[in-house]
């Protein structure tokens, strides 16, 4: 009796070591979840393949399409997922038999691979979830190829097994989807949150703020925060797939993250307001020890959020932190001590904004219970025709073009040097290519750096394990490996895949050591295709994006910032003009970003597109602010019409962008504004007035956007 309780006590700390693991390692960690069930699909095609038929390349093959389907899976509704992944094994099917029946016969292929690369990179610009199963129907095409290389196969056999590979993931993936419909939903949220908290995090730095460091990390918190933009849209896109619910239950499930959707959206505007410049705050304010508890209770907020995220993931109630009352209860009682500082009212409004994140965090049932979202109920992924996408002024129609023609040159250098591993340069191609000159340069030097390590790795590890069990365990682990780092660090990536690769080829004919050479020639030989198409067909420069690009986010801000002081717009109106100006902002400052990587001769007005980019973003980042308090108080009369004067200037900036303002009207708006001091000073000695200070700053930065702008129209 006693033994065999015992042996129930190790059976359940078994279990509960076993639960703990699944939810601490693989649960809440979608990267690790992702890679476990590629993982699981390949095993379990690869060592049976290897234990019953004793043939290493019906194993491979089928690890590929395993591979395929993973890279290629986007929809993350269940129907939706079916619905892709019917289509993806139909395409996947299709393009491996065409490259099977072609490929003894050159010149025909040529002209198949050309069809098929062109009409497949078009339709995946239909929208997001097409994307996704084309780029796997690509990959099928070039695995074929590999596969196809000295073996004298009929023409069914790679389709049938890459297609079963393909399957067998497709029916793992879907039958977790299928007992958990919301799960990969929960994941994007969370990844919103987590982002979010990065964020928060990261700006805790500015308190105090170091001279020194602080454009860094400007530079940093622009980078953040264009990736918290993308995880919140991408929340968008994922929400839009569940909202044709017709099951009374499951819509409001919808709505219960839609109303987590809007949470993060509120936190974010919290998140990157600025209540004032913060390196002329670290000089006003003497309790250095002050700044500091800012900077403290900042991190602490981010700590619940990442709290928050992981309880999306585990399904258990998010457990609010103790610690932050505390540090807000000792934050204000420092505060309250600097009450007759000049700083404080600006110092008291970035509480009110702080303690405003702990409590949408702390009180989050009854923050989202009360936001409509009934509106979205009709919502549907955003698509475009294939009319729009066959205009070749369209972005979509570039690049495909510029990916087979750079395809037609690897496979023409392919035939003529005989490369015997040839596909390679197609693989290469296809992975560096990005939209932009910019991104597929930052892409390949990723992809070669970790090429190389990979290499290196692969022969020490093909050496290390040596046998047949040795081999598999190498792919396994690398694979795992390989989609884990996928989505956080691409070089680590490409170092596992290479030596995935290297395992599968020692497995197949004791060649892993033989494949270094051509694998890295047709890396470079690849990523050199993808770069020369980038830089010199229809090259994609940043600078003829940034005026269009400037303008439309100075358009949004403004609206954003009239949706503030005018009282007839809707709450509804607010949102989606907030929305589009955070997007606005993003765009610009990415093509910012990516126009420093491009060559200098085409970086034209480069120091002028950058203070407009920094003057955009520092009045979006103003305007946050006012937005933060927009209900605390209601305008007085002299604010909302110094509020109309400042939208009256950002209109007038766009229209000098769009050169429909005369020199007249410039300097009477410049004169206006020049008497803006004057105005704010007498309005800040109104002690009810407490938001003036932030009206000033938007002021501020509008001013010089209207100084900038009329510089543009100078130099022209």
């Amino acid at each position: 009796m006693e033994k065999a309780k015992k042996m129930n006590k190790g059976v359940e700390r078994l279990v509960d070591g076993i639960t703990y693991i699944w939810v601490n390692v693989f649960w809440k960690s979608p990267n690790h979840l992702w890679a476990l069930k590629v993982t699981v699909s390949i095993a379990c095609l690869l060592i049976p393949a290897e234990l019953i038929f004793h043939n290493s390349f019906i194993g491979t093959t089928l690890a590929l399409g395993v591979v395929a389907m993973a890279l290629g899976e986007t929809d993350v509704h269940p129907v939706g997922r079916i619905k892709s992944a019917a289509i993806a094994l139909l395409l996947f099917f299709v393009a491996s038999s065409l490259v099977t029946i072609f490929l003894p016969h050159p010149a025909w292929f040529a002209v198949v691979l050309a069809v098929m690369s062109f009409s497949l990179i078009l339709v995946g610009g239909i929208d997001s979830r097409l994307q996704g199963v084309t780029f796997g129907a690509m990959l099928i095409i070039v695995y074929t190829m590999l596969g196809a290389d000295g073996n004298n196969l009929e023409w069914y056999y790679q389709p049938v097994l890459l297609t079963i590979g393909a399957f067998i993931y497709s029916l793992v993936s879907i039958s977790l989807l299928y007992f958990r419909p919301y799960r990969l939903l929960q994941q994007q949220l969370a990844r919103g949150f987590h982002s979010l908290a990065e964020y928060i995090d990261l700006k805790a730095n500015l308190f105090p703020s170091d001279p020194q460091i602080q454009v860094t990390l400007r530079n940093q918190l622009a980078q953040k925060n264009i990736e918290l933009a993308q995880q919140i849209e991408a929340c968008k896109q994922d929400l839009y797939s569940f909202s044709g619910e017709s099951n009374q239950e499951a819509l409001q499930t919808v709505d219960h993250y839609y109303r987590i959707w809007f949470l993060l959206q509120a936190m974010q505007e919290r998140a990157i307001s600025s209540h004032e410049q913060y390196d002329l705050l670290s000089r006003q304010v003497k309790n250095i020890e002050l700044l500091d508890g800012f900077g403290k209770l900042m991190r602490e907020i981010a700590s619940a959020a990442h709290l928050y995220a992981d309880s999306l993931l585990t399904d258990q109630p998010y457990k609010h932190p103790l610690s932050l009352k505390w540090t807000i209860s000792a934050l204000q009682t420092m505060l309250e001590a600097e009450k007759d500082e000049p700083h404080w009212l600006t110092l008291s409004l970035l509480m009110r904004n702080l303690t405003g994140m702990e409590i949408n965090l702390r009180e989050e049932e009854k923050t989202i219970g009360q936001i409509d979202v009934t509106v979205f109920h009709s919502r549907k992924p955003e698509r475009n025709t294939l009319k729009t996408l066959l205009n070749p002024a369209h972005p979509r129609f570039r690049f495909a073009v510029r990916l087979t023609l750079s395809w037609l040159l690897g496979y023409g250098i392919m035939l003529y040097l005989n490369f015997g591993k040839g596909s390679w340069i197609l693989m290469t191609s296809l992975i560096v290519f990005q939209q932009t000159y910019s991104a597929t340069r930052l892409r390949l030097f990723h992809r070669l750096f970790g090429t190389l390590l990979g290499v290196v790795a692969g022969v020490a590890l093909t050496q290390l394990l040596p046998t047949v069990p040795g081999h598999i365990l190498l792919m396994i682990g690398s694979i795992y490996l390989f989609f884990y780092w996928l989505k956080q660090n691409y070089t680590i990536a490409v170092i596992f895949i290479t030596t995935f690769v290297m395992g599968a080829f020692d497995l197949l004919a004791n060649e892993g050591i033989a494949v270094i050479f051509p694998r890295v020639i047709d890396t470079i030989v690849g990523g050199v295709l993808a770069y020369l198409s980038v830089r010199f067909i229809w090259p994609n420069w940043q600078y003829r994006q940034l005026p269009g690009l400037l303008l439309n986010a100075v358009v949004k801000s403004r609206r954003y910032f009239e949706s503030i002081y005018d009282g007839t717009i809707t709450e509804e109106a607010y949102l989606h003009n907030r929305r589009t100006a955070y997007n606005a902002d993003n765009a610009l400052t990415s093509a910012w970003k990516w126009m420093r990587l491009e060559p200098k001769n085409v970086r034209r007005n480069q120091d002028r597109a950058f203070n407009l980019t920094n003057l955009n973003h520092a009045l979006l980042s103003y305007i946050s602010a006012l937005g933060v308090h927009k209900s605390a108080e209601d305008l007085s009369e002299k604010e909302l019409d110094f509020c109309r004067d400042v939208s009256d200037v950002l209109r007038l900036v766009s229209e000098m962008l769009t050169r429909q303002a005369d020199e007249a009207q410039i300097a009477s708006y410049l004169q206006k504004a020049n008497c803006w001091d004057e105005q704010m000073e007498v309005m800040m000695n109104d002690p009810g007035n407490r938001r003036v200070r932030l009206i000033y700053n938007i002021a501020h930065v509008s001013r010089e956007l209207l100084l900038e702008a009329r510089g543009i129209i100078i130099d022209r």
